[in-house]
């Protein structure tokens, strides 16, 4: 029974075949498995043309027909949709498309057969989501690895990177494996995966919003009095620039050394005015965490004056070495 079912089957494929003027073996072509338009003309290349066009009309069909690929981010509070935007629509990536061509001499026409192989179109697409968690991947690496170096902005710019990915690219995939039927319990497991990555990337940027942090060690003698103020208003000064703190230098990805001390210079008496002049002498260091280096030192003095006393010119004289120390350290850290 089945050896007379395949000779009917054949008998009716060969009879398409004839009675449409174009090879049996291109039959295959017309099945499910497959998007094709078959024209012809006597000119091969207005055949060619003619098919293509139709082909791709008719991926548009179920472009407009397909929704929407609906995915629930982690938190249970965000949709992101991949939805059939514009530039799909008209972007049919007929590279994907193969033709193949006859000529009839009894009619003197040109045939020919455009088609899409859904199943490797699926693998096509599935290749470039492969490909993506890939490159996502490689770049989380890197980011942990400036991370673990010390370089929390870098990993901050990379991470920021993988993110933006998500934005751009990944959804005209996901749109086309829809579109190319590959099943919907696959589609699934790539969009967890998708998901699953792009909160690591979250996550981990997240866990860097606060940036590269440090830690100032500022001992300041202001003729035998401590200069608390030195240090809180670097702080200040660094904090408009984006710098976090803490205060425990192992907890810090920079320690800043800074160790400050007044000192008589001179007084000018002028009739009855008597000018009190210091110098604010300040050795300054800051050291890589991660590394255990040291990555700037240098020695600064500024000069301060005061007509009350020795102590207010050296108040006068931190002051002004605060501002010179803030453009140091600026200078010289990854803000």
């Amino acid at each position: 029974m089945k050896r007379i079912l395949t000779i009917v089957l054949l008998l009716f494929v060969g009879y398409v075949a004839k009675t449409q003027n174009y090879p049996s073996e291109w039959v295959k072509y017309t099945s499910d498995g497959y998007f094709h338009d078959i024209e012809n003309a006597k000119d091969k290349q207005t055949a060619l043309d003619l098919a293509r066009s139709n082909l791709a009309k008719q991926i548009q069909v179920q472009v407009q027909e397909q929704s929407q690929i609906d995915k629930q981010a982690i938190n249970g509070k965000t949709n992101i949709l991949y939805s059939s935007q514009k530039n799909f629509s008209t972007d049919v990536d007929m590279d994907l498309a193969q033709t193949l061509s006859y000529y009839d001499a009894n009619t003197s026409k040109y045939y020919v057969i455009a088609y899409i192989n859904k199943q490797e179109a699926c693998n096509y697409y599935e290749n470039d989501v492969k490909m993506f968690i890939s490159n996502v991947n490689n770049i989380i690496t890197i980011a942990d690895n400036y991370t673990n170096s010390g370089f929390k902005s870098r990993a901050k710019e990379e991470l920021q990177r993988a993110l933006d990915m998500f934005d751009g690219r990944i959804g005209k995939p996901f749109f086309w494996l829809n579109v190319f039927g590959l099943d919907e319990y696959d589609i699934k497991q790539y969009l967890n995966k998708v998901n699953k990555l792009e909160q690591t990337v979250k996550s981990k940027l997240a866990d860097l919003e606060y940036g590269t942090t440090y830690c100032i060690v500022c001992t300041a003698d202001n003729f035998g009095r401590k200069y608390f103020k030195l240090a809180n208003e670097i702080k200040g000064d660094l904090a408009e620039s984006g710098c976090n703190f803490v205060d425990d230098p192992s907890m810090a990805d920079y320690v800043i050394y800074i160790d400050a001390s007044a000192r008589e210079y001179n007084k000018v008496v002028t009739g009855n005015v008597t000018a009190y002049y210091t110098f604010v002498d300040a050795a300054i260091a800051i050291d890589k965490v991660a590394t255990n280096q040291r990555i700037f030192e240098d020695e600064i003095s500024l000069k301060g004056s005061h007509t009350l006393s020795f102590d207010e010119a050296g108040r006068d004289g931190y002051k002004k070495i605060r501002k010179e120390i803030s453009s140091i350290l600026k200078e010289n850290i990854k803000l």
